[in-house]
């Protein structure tokens, strides 16, 4: 299975949230994970090094008042929160969250109001990308920044050989059903060029001594020098990308992505 889970959640109480809050609300996914089956949460953090989920940044329904780089959150505000999930127990577990439940970020308590999904077995999601036409070109709308590493640095760069090695290293580690090599897509994506873009990069702080270098914006990627069977494998993987996030750090709210296909 491969899916989204979205909540609605509603403030407790009033407090101050960072913007980049992808660490708290890791937490707070792992908490959801530990209430429904603590078997299930040690087995993530403990013994896989990718985690099979993502969560988004929260989202507010409104205009929230900043000051000092923070959200002056008040009680009764609302937020959307995006949880994807990579395999079947990762999606019951948050499906089994009820209405009222308490999830903590920071200071900040709220409570879910509502929950919706999308969930597809894996043999749907597939079919669903190849009955749509080749595409010529990929659009990527990174919403939170996408970081990679390259031996010791941060690389802040939107590279289609590390944009798609990454989402090939992920299909393969959650065992997705059709095989992708690798080393083959990143052969394949050295023909694939940027030809439009408009974004931006710079140093985000997970934490206040902790940071990463990463990027955001849209970025469209011509296919047109592939062949049609090669730019389906492309699409399935940017189409995938919508629920494994992009880079690194996905789990944090990092590496979130729309795409689009033209």
């Amino acid at each position: 299975m491969i899916g989204a889970v979205s909540y609605e959640l509603c403030a407790e109480n009033s407090a101050r949230l960072p913007f980049i809050n992808g660490r708290l609300m890791h937490a707070a996914f792992f908490k959801i994970l530990h209430e429904v089956s603590p078997a299930l949460e040690s087995f993530v953090h403990e013994k896989l090094n990718i985690k099979p989920f993502t969560v988004s940044f929260l989202d507010p329904l409104k205009k929230i008042p900043i000051v000092e780089n923070r959200w002056q959150v008040r009680r009764g505000d609302k937020f959307f929160w995006r949880v994807t999930g990579l395999n079947e127990e990762i999606l019951n577990a948050a499906l089994a969250v009820p209405f009222g439940f308490a999830i903590q970020a920071g200071e900040l308590i709220l409570s879910v109001t509502d929950i919706d999904s999308e969930i597809l077995a894996e043999e749907n999601f597939i079919s669903s990308v190849k009955k749509l036409s080749p595409a010529n070109e990929i659009t990527f709308e990174f919403l939170t920044p996408v970081t990679f590493r390259i031996d010791n640095f941060d690389a802040p760069y939107p590279r289609a050989d590390l944009i798609f090695a990454s989402l090939a290293d992920k299909w393969t580690q959650v065992q997705m059903p059709a095989a992708v090599d690798k080393k083959f897509i990143k052969e394949l994506a050295a023909q694939i060029r940027l030809t439009e873009w408009q974004g931006r990069s710079k140093k985000f702080y997970l934490a206040q001594d902790r940071g990463t270098l990463g990027f955001w914006g849209n970025f469209k990627f011509s296919l047109k020098e592939l062949k049609s069977d090669a730019q389906k494998v492309f699409m399935l993987l940017a189409k995938f990308g919508e629920y494994a996030g992009v880079g690194r750090l996905c789990a944090q709210g990092f590496g979130q992505t729309r795409v689009i296909f033209q």
